[in-house]
């Protein structure tokens, strides 16, 4: 391969394994009836572990082509600190229900169809408890 379809490939592999670990970290945080269907199964290890397996594979791609490992290292850089705040509101709000499913447990609590997704009442209630102790320290 030419070193343009190194860094192409790499990117793309970068940018997927970053879409599945967003998909995934959804699901460690999901309550048991918002949570994907595919996460309550054995194959959720599968999707973890090619989350990892496509990260590794995109930085060797980008490490192979010539002169590039600066490159790489902002591939996985990107990966742990641009791209979560890019994709995983976008995972969000297409994994969670419909409003109109969700409607009668929401609206006492304030919440409407326009923001519903930005809050955290999907959330498994440890995981709600340990955010709210880290957003008061």
């Amino acid at each position: 391969m030419d070193a343009m379809t190194l860094v192409v490939v790499g990117c793309l592999l970068v940018l997927v394994a970053s879409v599945i670990e967003a998909y995934c970290a959804f699901g460690r945080l999901a309550r048991p009836d918002v949570k994907p269907g595919i996460l309550k199964t054995p194959f959720r290890w599968v999707m973890e572990a090619l989350w990892v397996i496509a990260l590794l594979a995109g930085g060797v791609f980008l490490l192979l082509s010539p002169g590039s490992w600066i490159l790489a290292l902002a591939a996985v850089v990107g990966f742990w600190l641009v791209l979560p705040f890019l994709i995983t509101p976008i995972m969000r709000n297409r994994l969670l229900p419909h409003w109109d499913e969700v409607k009668s447990e929401l609206e006492p609590k304030g919440l409407n169809e326009k923001n519903y997704w930005r809050e955290d009442w999907w959330m498994v209630e440890d995981k709600r408890q340990e955010k709210k102790k880290k957003q008061r320290a």
